[in-house]
């Protein structure tokens, strides 16, 4: 009887073949990398540490070791099911050129209507820690005498340079937080407003009497503040200050001893008057930011 040796040939390269099969299966491993911009990567990933991630991924017939900074990531998902999800940064909107580029904001003072006035301002970025606000306003919306007359009329205005204050460490920092609008501020803003207050006195006979007094106020204020961005095109603003001013009632410095004649409600500030020249201010607004 004639024997062969030929499966066991056969075997060897099967062998052979299934070890490399083996071997490389890691290669043929897909996890998934997602970034911030909105960019997918598959590869394998090597290290999940406290502020990298390390995985490799291939370019043709090579394999590239890549590594890549947690806050440039919104999750990784291994081939196992298994997902690291970095939350600070999900909630995150893409760091882009579009959106770093955006350094110009119109904003509205959303309390002032109820404060008899209405006030809207410009800021412009003019470098990555620097800034110009400008604000203006219309006094005499609703304050109105019994004949429908306007008590109050007049204008108001506010400027300074607005000096954005570096961002504590963090360990991921957040695309919103590294924008030229955003972040803790320093403002020396200069605000003067102007109005006449018009009085109406109605006598025993009927007649009625109207006194009309111009008022105006100066002050220069320090403001601190903080602007955050809302999404990719709003802002949300919230800022007080204190200072020094001066207020003028018919050309003349008022002192308004007493409470008499003085207005403390100045529209861009507060002013205290009688001994003390100190002033305050402070706002809430929304912005809308655009290039």
């Amino acid at each position: 009887m004639r024997t062969t040796n030929t499966p066991a040939l056969a075997r060897g390269p099967l062998l052979a073949l299934i070890l490399l099969l083996c071997s490389s299966s890691p290669l043929w491993a897909q996890d998934s990398l997602f970034y911030a911009n909105g960019n997918t990567v598959a590869g394998r990933v090597e290290e999940v540490g406290l502020d990298i991630v390390r995985y490799r991924t291939t370019s043709g017939t090579s394999s590239v070791l890549i590594v890549a900074e947690k806050r440039d990531l919104l999750r990784v998902k291994l081939e196992g099911g298994q997902e690291f999800v970095f939350a600070e940064a999900s909630n995150d909107v893409p760091a882009t050129e579009a959106f770093m580029a955006r350094k110009q904001q119109i904003v509205l003072d959303v309390l002032a209507p109820a404060l008899n006035h209405i006030t809207v301002g410009y800021e412009r970025a003019l470098g990555r820690r620097l800034s110009l606000e400008a604000k203006v306003g219309y006094i005499g919306l609703w304050s109105r005498d019994n004949d429908g007359q306007l008590e109050q009329q007049g204008w108001m205005m506010k400027v300074g340079p607005k000096f954005i204050m570096p961002s504590g460490t963090r360990r991921y920092s957040i695309a919103r937080d590294k924008h030229p609008l955003a972040g803790w501020y320093l403002l020396p803003e200069l605000m003067y407003s102007h109005w006449t207050d018009t009085r109406t006195y109605y006598l025993y006979n009927e007649a009625t009497t109207r006194y009309r007094t111009n008022y105006s106020s100066a002050a220069l204020n320090l403001v601190i503040g903080r602007q955050i961005l809302l999404g990719e095109r709003f802002t949300f603003d919230i800022h007080g200050g204190l200072g020094y001013g001066m207020q003028w009632r018919n050309g003349e410095p008022n002192g308004g001893n007493y409470g008499y004649g003085r207005e403390e409600y100045s529209y861009s500030h507060l002013f205290f008057g009688g001994q003390s020249p100190l002033t305050c201010s402070g706002g809430l607004t929304f912005g809308y930011v655009f290039r």
